[in-house]
C-alpha cells in the first residue's frame, strides 16, 4: 500500500506486527520499525487490544505518526470528530 496523498510525512502507513501489553510494534511502507508504547487507558481496554490483534492478524494498514509515536483513533477513510464548542 502506497499513500500518496498524505499533507503530513509524518503520517504513515504501517502493518502491526506485534502487539503485548505495554506496545504495538509496526513497520512502516519504506520498512521503518517503530515500537509505540500504550497509555494506560489503553493498556486497560481490553476491546481496543482485541481490536489491535485482529488488525495484526488480518494485515490492515493504519495511519501512524512515525515522529510522535502514534496511533489514530480514526483511519484513512474517515475525520476526526469535532468537539462541539461549549459557552
Amino acid at each position: 500500500m502506497t499513500l500518496k496523498d498524505t499533507s503530513n510525512a509524518d503520517i504513515v502507513a504501517a502493518r502491526i506486527v506485534a502487539v503485548n501489553g505495554k506496545s504495538v510494534k509496526v513497520v512502516t511502507e519504506d520498512g521503518q520499525k517503530l515500537r509505540i508504547p500504550l497509555t494506560k487507558q489503553y493498556r486497560q481496554d481490553k476491546s481496543w487490544l482485541a481490536s489491535l490483534k485482529d488488525i495484526l492478524n488480518a494485515g490492515i494498514w493504519i495511519p501512524v505518526n512515525r515522529h510522535l509515536k502514534r496511533l489514530f483513533s480514526y483511519d484513512w477513510l474517515t475525520e476526526p470528530a469535532t468537539a462541539p464548542v461549549k459557552n
